[in-house]
């Protein structure tokens, strides 16, 4: 079986956005999007500024959360207005910008941040050094967004995590792929566009060294199961759960 690491499913690639006008190169994938937009994107209902108390108690009061920063380490970096591919990208990051971390997408993959220009929006997780826990930041979901999530697990039974997927409309082009990873809890959600419809594919098809899948030569221990297809509608989130194989 072909070993590759999970994040080289993430091509880092992209150019640098000199002035609003002009055009930029998605990081990944290396598909054509729509052209960039300038404006900030609706930020989620979630409130995720820390809120002061009048009089600190830490044994009592839960700690409000500290936003942290987090460094691009990669040239041409994708701000976009949602937690996937999909969606649109409106600025783009020099390797080195700094952001602040707001929030973090359920399953493992994306986080809400706030840019040095004041942009609210969603960057890769991969493709940032964060100063801090993924964990600790707040879970935030996006308004009108399409959900499809669901566990991968090992042959024994086990929550697989970073187990990368891939979710394919049957009719569409390599550029309307979007991708998820699992978490600790074997957990990976899709968050497509509003009015994202049709039969999509859905497959696993990578995964990191750290998953507790694979052994100590970062070898997978069972195979993918075969593709999945899945209808997609605009409506409560869909579950789909796909388990390793050994047989």
């Amino acid at each position: 079986m072909k070993n590759f690491h999970l994040i080289s499913l993430i091509l880092l690639t992209g150019a640098l956005l000199s002035g609003c006008a002009r055009a930029m190169d998605p990081a990944y994938p290396t598909e054509t999007y729509p052209p960039p937009i300038t404006t900030e994107p609706n930020p989620p209902t979630q409130t995720l500024q820390p809120t002061a108390t009048d009089t600190p108690a830490p044994t009592l009061t839960p700690t409000p959360f500290q936003p942290f920063e987090a460094v691009v380490n990669v040239e041409g970096l994708l701000l976009r207005s949602g937690p996937g591919f999909l969606h649109e990208p409106y600025w783009t990051y020099p390797q080195g910008e700094i952001v602040q971390v707001l929030g973090r997408a359920p399953g493992w993959g994306w986080v809400y941040v706030q840019t040095a220009n004041n942009l609210l929006g969603w960057m890769k997780l991969e493709l940032l050094d964060l100063k801090g826990d993924f964990y600790d930041a707040p879970e935030v979901i996006p308004d009108d967004v399409v959900i499809v999530k669901g566990h991968v697990y090992t042959p024994n039974g086990n929550p697989a995590s970073h187990i990368a997927l891939s979710l394919t409309p049957m009719e569409g082009e390599v550029s309307q792929q979007d991708t998820a990873t699992t978490d600790t809890l074997g957990q990976y959600y899709f968050f497509l566009p509003k009015g994202s419809r049709g039969v999509w594919t859905l497959a696993g098809n990578a995964y990191g060294c750290e998953s507790n899948a694979v052994n100590a030569a970062c070898e997978l221990i069972g195979y993918f199961p075969p593709p999945l297809e899945i209808d997609v509608r605009d409506a409560e989130p869909f579950w789909y759960n796909l388990q390793i194989r050994n047989d």
